[in-house]
Parts: structure tokens; sequence; C-alpha cells
């Protein structure tokens, strides 16, 4: 009787484990910026801009207040990275952060400042508190893709 217990109280935890397990491992992380589709393939070596770390072009055709792409510092398989140039405290689509080859994005309306070399565009001055809204880019072939 007492064996029987035990195994159904291993059972009970087994299961609570997955199911945290399970739970845990969301990447919904859903931006205060309003979705935008994405869909962006294209060859970086129209951009002189890419040829340093540090680098970055605009897009303003692209998400919701234009895309910036930025050449990550750090050296890696996939050095670019995208990130949506609307601030995530003005929500604006109007209202765009711009970049200056140093790794900080900046909002000229309210003064945010936001890191983009080897983050995921957090801020690192407020008043805004969520970063900025990334898509997910990939560099293959020696092209850029960018989705969401």
């Amino acid at each position: 009787m007492a064996q029987l217990s035990v195994n159904r109280l291993k059972t009970v935890f087994i299961c609570l484990f997955f199911l945290t397990g399970i739970s845990g491992c969301k990447d919904d992380y859903t931006s205060i910026i309003p979705y935008a589709t994405v869909n962006m393939d294209f060859n970086p070596t129209s951009y002189i801009e890419f040829n340093i770390p540090g680098g970055s072009v605009y897009f303003k055709n692209a998400g919701f207040g234009g895309i910036i792409i930025f050449r990550d510092q750090i050296d890696s398989s996939n050095p670019f990275l995208a990130f949506d140039a609307a601030c995530t405290h003005e929500v604006s689509s109007t209202c765009r952060v711009t970049t200056d080859g140093s790794g900080i994005a900046e909002c000229p309306c309210c003064g945010s400042q936001y890191i983009l070399s080897g983050g995921n565009g957090s801020p690192v001055k407020g008043p805004a508190t969520e970063p900025l809204k990334q898509y997910r880019t990939s560099y293959t072939g020696g092209r850029i893709v960018v989705r969401n």
C-alpha cells in the first residue's frame, strides 16, 4: 500500500516537473509595438554601413516604425540584428529611434536610449522601460533575411 502511494507521488512530481519545464520555455514575448508583417531578404554588400561592426541602416518602409538593421560588434555567424525603430515609450510610427554607430539607439522625442550592441534592444536610459521590438534575422548565403 505504501509502495503504491510513493509511485503515485513520483508520477505527480514528474508530471509537475514536465509541465513547469514546458511553460518555462515560452518565446512569446509580446511587444507593446503593434504587429506589422516583416519579410525582408537582401544583399548587405549594397550598403557600405555594414562593412564595419556598429554600422546600421534604416529601412523606413518596413515594420511599424521602420526597421534598423544593425551589424553587431560581436563577431558571430549571424552578425546582424533587426529592431523596429518605434520607441516603446512613445509608441508612434512617426517618432523613431536613431543610431550613431556607437551601439546605442536614441529616441529624439523622449530621450530614451536602447542598447543594440550584443543585446536585445533593452533601454539603458528612460523613460522607456520595454526593449525595442526585435525581429528574427539570419545571415546565410551572403544574404540578410529578416522576418517576424
